[in-house]
């Protein structure tokens, strides 16, 4: 047999065997997309975010107590300095101490809350800050993935352009070679030869549809 006939085989078989090898890539490919994994936003995040939102506006914890007992001490030192007022003049002074006092406490419990305030209020931006960087995460990661999906396609796409391009020049070798004449080497021109008896018995063919090639037959 030719070396071109090798040859021809041989490439015949490489290309469906490319072929099948990127069918088998690109399904291997396709199977990584499903299989990569999306990042979701942590939901302690979201949950920081609404507890914070839920407290900012609430009391100070132990506020409504320390403001009941302002409340309570100024009844009770006023009833002490009706009892011990002797005159109507000494009570007024006595209760005019006695709500500067309240007021006093109101204002340290006012101060404290507003500290308590602020302390919530960057809890809050805390809790923010937080959600938005899983946002971003989040977001981040849709682009990587995105990517990620881009670059198997283009693998994809890759792997089939090299398994057709290798079948196309296939094909154009395969055109080479019928027309350099390799067919009719392989299986002649295609006249068929016409059989003679010979003086021994032994049938021979003419014509190049065998090649030349004399069968040893006897009849």
């Amino acid at each position: 047999m030719p070396l071109a006939a090798i040859g021809l085989g041989v490439g015949l078989i490489s290309g469906i065997g490319k072929l099948f090898s990127s069918g088998s890539a690109n399904s291997k490919l396709d199977a990584l997309i499903s299989q990569d994994p999306a990042y979701k936003p942590n939901p302690i995040a979201a949950q920081r975010l609404g507890l914070a939102q839920s407290l900012l506006n609430a009391r100070m914890p132990g506020a409504a107590t320390a403001e009941k007992n302002i409340y309570n001490t100024q009844a009770n030192t006023l009833a002490a300095d009706q009892r011990a007022a002797t005159s109507s003049a000494q009570l007024l002074g006595a209760a005019g101490g006695v709500q500067g006092q309240t007021q006093q406490a109101f204002s340290n419990l006012g101060e404290k809350e507003a500290q308590d305030y602020q302390r919530r209020y960057a809890n809050l931006e805390g809790a923010q800050e937080g959600q938005i960087s899983e946002e971003q995460k989040a977001y981040q990661d849709k682009i990587r993935k995105f990517q990620d999906i881009a670059q198997i396609r283009g693998a994809q796409n890759a792997n089939r352009q090299a398994a057709w391009g290798s079948l196309s020049n296939l094909g154009f070798g395969l055109a080479n070679f019928g027309l350099a004449g390799g067919t009719k080497a392989l299986f002649g021109s295609g006249g068929g030869g016409q059989p003679s008896l010979g003086s021994n018995g032994d049938v021979s063919y003419s014509g190049s549809g065998y090649g030349g090639w004399t069968p040893d037959s006897t009849f």
